[in-house]
């Protein structure tokens, strides 16, 4: 016949620490309980929200399952496995911490099993640990404690690998934000450089503009005072012409002879 162990010892007690280090010396029992389901569903590579780290169970008695998938969370799962299990011929184990410490709910464990051809045994893990069990619990609490600390180590070490990160891109927006503070002063000198230019032409224009009427007008006073010594000039040969007339008319007059006295 086959055997059904039914593990009954008080919770957070180190049940579970029994159950593994018992499983370790009996490989051939197979294990019905939540936490079972759990890393069936790890090995199967089922998706989990929370993970399967020692962190993501609030317990491994009841542990919350939180896939998303309505079978698995509503605990389908393990009443189909507490139906079948009387029919498989296999040693088991079923880890119920609650369950198997109360009367009633033991009872009803008990009753599944009834007429399949199992030796129904409840093991009792209360009391003082062997000296086996004390040794085993302090290697795992050494390798829970160095877990932890290369957890925290790997934390550490890629918070500081973000913080580089993070400074590499402060320090090339710095940069960038120079670069672009330069550009702007640039585009602003040369903007002010170009506007004193096209100042500078206006102002240009407007002289140049102004200066057209004025030497229009110095033109026509020169031209004016160019006639007008023009006129005098010509006024002076003709007086000088009429000066010259008179006196060839006076020396082409005869002289009269002056009367002889008379005796």
């Amino acid at each position: 016949k086959y055997e059904v162990l039914f593990p009954v010892g008080l919770p957070d007690e180190g049940t579970f620490d029994w159950l593994d280090a018992f499983l370790a010396k009996n490989p051939r029992y197979t294990e019905l309980s939540d936490r079972m389901v759990l890393d069936w569903a790890e090995k199967s590579s089922l998706w989990r929200p929370k993970g399967y780290g020692p962190h993501s169970r609030t317990s491994n008695d009841k542990p919350e399952m939180a896939f998303g998938l309505p079978d698995l969370d509503n605990y389908s799962v393990q009443r189909v496995l507490q139906e079948i299990a009387p029919l498989q011929r296999r040693n088991l184990v079923v880890m119920e911490v609650r369950n198997n410490l109360i009367k009633e709910e033991r009872a009803k464990l008990l009753q599944r099993f009834d007429g399949a051809g199992f030796v129904k045994v409840a093991q009792v893990v209360v009391g003082d640990p062997p000296a086996e069990y004390r040794e085993r619990t302090q290697q795992q609490l050494l390798q829970r404690k160095q877990e932890l600390s290369d957890r925290a180590f790997e934390l550490q070490k890629a918070e500081r690998q973000r913080q580089k990160a993070l400074e590499k891109v402060r320090k090339q927006m710095e940069k960038d934000r120079r670069k672009a503070e330069r550009e702007l002063k640039k585009k602003q000198v040369e903007e002010q450089k170009a506007q004193a230019a096209a100042q500078a032409a206006a102002q240009a224009a407007a002289q140049a503009a102004a200066q057209v009427p004025q030497a229009e007008a110095n033109g026509d006073e020169a031209k004016k005072e160019g006639d007008e010594m023009k006129v005098d000039e010509e006024a002076k040969v003709e007086e000088a012409k009429a000066e010259e007339a008179k006196a060839e008319e006076a020396q082409e007059e005869p002289k009269e002879e002056p009367k002889a006295e008379e005796e």
